[in-house]
């Protein structure tokens, strides 16, 4: 694959302001915007951030009005729901979403609400639609209709749990996914149901009988059938006639008839075999990023669904999340290590495997290797209770299928690990709530939490949010068959466990003609952070006020410069003075490498740097940054003699180093015939030559003169402003 990586940062005020004319809002800092690119470009901008203030549940699912560029966001944190206004959106400028009234559920006079779950906007009437749980969430809930301004009109009871809520595109009815959940003593588990309710609010709800279902779809030994049948999620066609739901937990789609209003099927999605080449992943958390086949069947189990049509077929979009039924009274969680003792692998089971291959690698420590990941102890065993399979919740990946037949047209494979791995190695199958290194590599990974799609430019294309990373994958579906990867962008800033914007959990796509910019938006709630992201696709360039001095004016690094201290990664002595000439120090340097990889603090390295010369300094963190990541040593002394000046074959190597730490691979290269080219080569200390001889390979720098090296020469700032723009480039 030939990917491109960019950071994209902004300039915006900092300070954090609650205001009474907008009680909720609060103003934000604009996070770094990460994108990585495919052969394909994609231009990206976050516009727009909206801070609910309370963090975890602050923001959770958004319907969104073009008629008065609203948006309207579920507050999990305070049981209700805040009107959001996009109206001060601007093509290229970084805003704070304002909110103009926040409304709690409490507010309605109705008995026994526990909890908010989705809303919805009634696309052709003023009528906003909000799920309400009850309590106890077995009892049936409800559905609360206001009008766009927040204000009450009515409610009906609709099923139990119930979890998402969609209008027909016609705004004639509204349709309920009634989840169903057990209780956690497992003493009540209500049935899952469909609710359809018409505009003259009556309510007719849809059970769903066995023989609907086909012997794909998944089901456990606790309960009846009909009692795990669990409805999570809504996509409507176009037309208005038919909805699909998926039932998450039971890896099924269900098709409905919205004109006869009735259940016509229920069909299971099969599983995703993880020996099959491309469909590799990494399921071990062991401190070490390695994607493999593995014995592993994985249930698609999609959360949040949508649909596009294609040369006259439907067809239907899946984030395969994965979920496990987990309740205080009875679990089917588990991992390998809890049946270590009853597996007896069959390669009947995998495509990618012959018994004989099996048994060798069991043999070898497979299922050691494999003892902590998490598997389902449901599903796999034979008559005798051994297990002859594994099955793992989710895909890691996103899948296309036929929405009449329900039979697979294409998967991502392997593509979301893989992608991460090389956009950001540091931070692979990390989680939501915790930077760690390959921590949710044993457990559904980067986990894709919802899918929607949307036309730029006259392509469609599917954004497909990673919940635990923190990302958004953007794919070119063109072609159904085979979509190509486009971008992965996020706005977490990983620099801290929580900051930016963190786990996105529901996206809304705005085309470009309901766009109050004119070009289209793409909008993510994040649970975790709590904030509402806006991305704007190939609207204008924003522009940040170039940062230059007095001193460099006609100076041969004068670009370099300017780009570097626009970027806040080099500063000067003084507002107007860089001092281009002046030699760099070991701390200098520490603290543009520092800035320029924007390294993290929490690094996984052993190293420290307790050197009693950097204490209570401005460049203390940069030191112990570079030093963790192995890029620049103290002495023996315990020192680190911050203001010596460094010679250019010890930045050389500084920067070798950064560029591969960067890369996550060493330079391969030829020394003896790199350096045979400069007359000074002898000169260069034999600890460092192989690191200059891959800096002049990679074109990270030059000779002083077309043969020389000057390795001892002492480095100006200006040549080092030069090395790092060329580093970054």
């Amino acid at each position: 694959m030939n990917f491109k990586k960019k950071f994209i940062t902004g300039l915006a005020a900092a300070s954090v302001i609650f205001t009474a004319a907008v009680p909720f809002s609060v103003w934000a800092e604009k996070p770094p915007l990460f994108q990585y690119n495919g052969e394909e470009e994609l231009r990206v901008s976050q516009i727009g951030q909206y801070i609910s203030g309370l963090g975890e549940g602050g923001t959770e699912i958004m319907a969104y009005d073009a008629s008065s560029r609203t948006a309207f966001v579920t507050n999990g944190a305070v049981k209700g729901f805040d009107i959001l206004q996009f109206d001060n959106l601007k093509s290229g400028e970084f805003v704070s979403v304002p909110s103009s009234k926040r409304v709690l559920l409490s507010s309605f006079g109705i008995e026994g609400i526990d909890d908010i779950t989705s809303i919805a906007v009634n696309p052709t009437m003023n009528v906003v639609a909000i799920t309400a749980v009850s309590d106890p969430k077995t009892d049936p809930g409800y559905v609360i209709f206001t009008d766009k301004s927040g204000e009450y009109i009515t409610h009906v009871q609709v099923g139990a749990l119930p979890d998402m809520v969609t209008f027909t595109p016609d705004g004639n009815k509204a349709i309920l996914a009634n989840e169903g959940e057990p209780s956690d003593d497992y003493s009540v588990d209500p049935e899952g149901s469909i609710s359809i309710i018409h505009s003259g609010l009556s309510v007719n709800t849809l059970n769903f009988s066995e023989s609907h279902l086909d012997d794909q779809v998944r089901v456990d030994s606790k309960g009846t059938i009909l009692q795990q049948l669990e409805p999570e999620y809504i996509t409507v066609s176009d037309d208005s006639t038919t909805a699909y739901v998926s039932l998450q937990e039971n890896n099924a789609i269900a098709t409905v008839d919205l004109v006869k209003e009735e259940i016509i099927d229920v069909k299971g999605l099969g599983v995703k075999d993880h020996s099959v080449p491309g469909n590799e992943l990494d399921a071990i958390d062991n401190g070490e990023a390695v994607i493999e086949k593995q014995p592993l069947l994985g249930f698609y189990m999609p959360d949040a669904i949508d649909t596009i049509e294609y040369k006259g077929k439907t067809y239907i979009l899946t984030p395969n999340e994965g979920d496990a039924r987990d309740y205080e009274a009875y679990s089917e969680e588990g991992s390998v290590e809890d049946i270590a003792d009853q597996i007896n692998l069959n390669a009947d089971y995998y495509e990618g495997y012959t018994q004989d291959e099996l048994d060798a690698a069991v043999e070898n420590g497979l299922l050691e290797n494999l003892k902590g990941t998490d598997i389902t102890l449901e599903q796999g065993k034979n008559e005798e209770g051994i297990y002859e399979a594994l099955y793992s919740y989710g895909g890691r990946s996103f899948s296309i299928f036929d929405a009449e037949t329900m039979e697979l047209v294409y998967d991502s494979g392997s593509d979301f690990e893989e992608i991460i791995l090389e956009a950001m190695p540091e931070h692979f199958n990390t989680n939501n709530d915790e930077l760690k290194y390959d921590g949710r590599s044993d457990s559904k990974g980067p986990e894709p939490e919802t899918i929607i799609t949307g036309q730029i430019d006259g392509t469609t294309y599917a954004f497909v949010a990673l919940e635990r990373f923190s990302g958004i994958m953007i794919y070119d579906l063109s072609n159904p068959m085979s979509p190509e990867f486009v971008s992965l962008i996020s706005s977490r800033d990983f620099s801290e466990d929580v900051k930016g914007d963190v786990s996105p959990e529901g996206l809304q796509f705005i085309t470009a003609e309901d766009s109050p910019t004119g070009n289209a938006l793409l909008a993510a709630t994040h649970e975790i952070s709590g904030t509402v992201a806006v991305y704007e696709f190939n609207g204008e360039e924003e522009t940040i006020a170039v940062r230059t001095f007095n001193d460099i004016q006609g100076h041969w690094a004068e670009a370099a410069i300017e780009s570097l201290a626009t970027k806040g990664i080099v500063f000067g002595y003084s507002a107007s003075k860089f001092g281009p000439e002046k030699s760099i120090t070991r701390a200098e340097v520490a603290g543009l490498i520092d800035r320029a990889l924007n390294l993290d603090s929490d690094s996984n390295a052993n190293n420290t740097s307790n050197f009693k010369d950097v204490e209570d300094t401005w460049y203390k963190d940069s030191v112990e940054n570079v030093v963790k990541a192995n890029l620049l040593v103290g002495y023996n002394d315990n020192t680190f003699r911050p203001n010596e000046e460094m010679s250019r074959q010890e930045i050389i190597a500084v920067i070798t180093r950064a560029y591969e730490y960067v890369k996550g691979t060493e330079i391969e290269v030829d020394q003896e015939s790199i350096l045979a080219n400069f007359i000074d080569a002898g000169n260069i200390s034999e600890w460092a030559k192989q690191e200059v001889a891959g800096a002049i390979e990679a074109g990270l720098v030059y000779g002083v003169k077309e043969d020389e090296i000057q390795p001892g020469k002492d480095v100006t700032r200006a040549e080092a402003a030069a090395m790092i723009e060329r580093l970054l480039k």
